[in-house]
């Protein structure tokens, strides 16, 4: 395994590249926000950190040096369980990194004024991914009810201990419709390469 100042220079780079080639005039992005790969550490064999982005901030595992995840299908999302509590992570492969999961913390930017707001927010995720602290009720039976789903366990779901979400009337005008993925010399955008980069 390679160490963590490493991972998080070679994520740097890597994202950079993508700001610089693929991102430039996108009206997503967040121009007092730029890369950088921070807090990179190993926990349980694993390296995690967090990539900031203009226009993302995703946590970046990485496998332990026993564990093979590229016959992985790009997109496949697998639960980890952290003292905090259990996160899924999407299967994803980054130049100089290869394959790797991420977990998505913001995506766009936009609530961010600085990048260091942005820093001060990632940092307090991961002050906090490792201490134990006690779930309410509803975050046990949510945090079990995912587990169960996303290792594809049988799931039995009583639709009665859910509340009853009225009917909400949308309006629909316009600036309410997703728009097109940006365009690119005359090319779009695919969704799975923007939220990559």
């Amino acid at each position: 395994m390679q160490d963590p100042q490493t991972i998080a220079r070679q994520l740097e780079q890597t994202f950079n590249k993508i700001h610089v080639e693929n991102m430039q005039g996108i009206p997503i992005l967040n121009h007092n926000i730029r890369v950088e790969a921070l807090g990179f550490q190993i926990i349980d064999g694993r390296m995690i950190g967090i990539i900031i982005c203009p226009w993302l901030m995703n946590v970046v595992l990485l496998p332990r040096d026993d564990e093979d995840w590229s016959d992985k299908e790009l997109g496949h999302k697998q639960p980890h369980e952290f003292s905090s509590r259990i996160y899924k992570f999407m299967i994803n492969e980054y130049d100089g990194i290869g394959t790797c999961q991420t977990h998505s913390l913001y995506s766009p930017m936009r609530e961010f004024s600085c990048h260091k707001q942005a820093v001060s927010a990632a940092q307090a995720f991961l002050d906090d991914l490792n201490v134990k602290r006690e779930l309410s009720e509803e975050e046990r039976v949510d945090e079990e009810l995912l587990g169960k789903v996303l290792r594809e366990e049988d799931v039995e779901i009583n639709l009665d201990d859910f509340a009853v979400i009225e009917p909400v009337q949308v309006d629909l005008q316009p600036e309410n419709v997703r728009p097109e993925l940006p365009v690119k010399g005359g090319k779009k955008i695919s969704r799975r390469n923007f939220f990559r980069g």
